[in-house]
């Protein structure tokens, strides 16, 4: 029976190193961005059901979705979002269902920033939240992507708070100090679980 391990955070928290490195150490890794990307390829049933509801400004001339458009469109804006994510909800939960019933691992690592906010914890055996100071959140999140203050703030806005975050967690990742103190963390963490 496979064990499945929610992987989450808040954005800039330091999710995607802790992610990396757990598939160095050879775990699969279940990748909802990368799902969610493939399932908004030109021509796909989730795309059009996205144009659908948005209409044709979120796409670029040769028919690709044009993710800056869209970007604009649900985030500061709740409504849009919450459609956004109901549209997409029923493709990525049965892409990451089929992945878990055809893996012969032992244990699966199930990345989502949005665990929580879309409920996929329940398809968790237990739940990791990479967590760090607000500030430090904030400065990462400007330095990594460019962003102004207020953009950087809708971002962390549109996710639920890392407090919420860290109560319905099984195991918390301080993400505050180097790598290395992270990837310590991680280590003693699945020598305890992996075993």
């Amino acid at each position: 029976m496979v064990k499945v391990i929610g992987l989450t955070g808040g954005i800039a928290t330091g999710k995607s190193n802790v992610s990396d490195f757990l598939s160095k150490m050879g775990y699969q890794i279940i990748d909802a961005d990368k799902i969610t990307y493939q399932l908004q390829q030109k021509g796909s049933d989730c795309l059009n059901a996205i144009i659908e509801y948005f209409g044709n400004s979120i796409l670029k001339k040769n028919g690709e979705l044009n993710r800056s458009n869209l970007a604009k469109l649900v985030f500061g804006n709740r409504d849009n979002l919450t459609k956004l994510m109901r549209i997409m909800d029923p493709y990525i939960r049965s892409n990451v269902q089929s992945i878990i019933d055809n893996t012969n691992e032992k244990i699966v690592i199930f990345d989502a920033p949005t665990l929580f906010e879309n409920g996929y914890s329940f398809m968790c055996d237990m739940i990791m939240v990479v967590t760090c100071t607000p500030i430090n959140q904030l400065n990462r999140l400007q330095l990594r992507n460019n962003f102004s203050i207020s953009d950087s703030i809708k971002r962390i806005k549109s996710q639920w708070p890392l407090e919420f975050k860290e109560k319905l967690a099984d195991y918390l990742i301080d993400s505050n100090g180097s790598i290395m103190q992270t990837r310590n963390q991680v280590i003693k963490l699945f020598n305890k679980i992996d075993n």
